[in-house]
């Protein structure tokens, strides 16, 4: 059993708009990723920072069980919105996405989940970058984060996992569930957003 956190708070700059919303072969961003957490998640939870209908009309016919939760401190980055939700999370494993890496391949979960053995993190390395988001996480690590958060001012999600106690996974092993890499793709200018447009026709 696994819960799903989907972080849809940004304030999107850089994109102008919210990308939560933006659309892509005929479905917002957001719903593509409820989507692919729904086949291996029974709860899922959505970090948002808008009206809450938004979010959770997006959420119609799928299975889990769904919550939302608003951010502790609005726009004050990823970490916040993952401890925002940590007192909603009913399972000790969490997949924490986010809503801009719309073409995330479901079974990277499953995939994830295997290798975390009796580590608090599995941390993808993609051409030599950590991506901590888009992964699999203990609840523990999670605590770790909020304790970081509230008592030694740390923001940064590169910083938080050096607290806690992680497993490398590199994209040699990660390319055989995802060949191009897409689940690591996020797509947050407008200029990468018309390319993906122009590229992808089914997903």
């Amino acid at each position: 059993m696994i819960t799903g956190v989907v972080l849809a708070g940004g304030e999107s700059k850089r994109m102008g708009r919210d990308k939560a919303f933006l659309e892509l072969c005929g479905k917002t961003f957001l719903r593509h990723i409820l989507e692919k957490l729904d086949i291996y998640c029974d709860q899922i939870i959505i970090s948002g920072n808008r009206e809450k209908d938004l979010y959770m009309k997006e959420t119609y016919d799928l299975k889990a069980d769904f919550v939302f939760v608003k951010d502790i401190e609005p726009y004050s980055g990823p970490l916040n919105g993952i401890i925002s939700c940590i007192d909603h999370i009913n399972h000790d494993l969490v997949f924490i996405s986010t809503c801009d890496t719309p073409l995330l391949k479901p079974d990277i979960i499953p995939f994830l989940i295997d290798e975390i053995d009796d580590y608090e993190a599995v941390i993808p390395v993609i051409k030599g970058k950590f991506q901590p988001l888009n992964t699999v996480y203990r609840k523990s690590a999670l605590l770790k984060g909020r304790e970081a958060y509230h008592e030694k001012g740390i923001r940064s999600l590169y910083r938080w996992i050096k607290l806690i106690r992680h497993k490398k996974i590199f994209e040699d092993k990660i390319l055989n569930i995802d060949r191009d890499l897409s689940s690591y793709l996020s797509i947050n200018t407008p200029q990468l957003y018309e390319a993906v447009k122009r590229k992808v026709k089914e997903c």
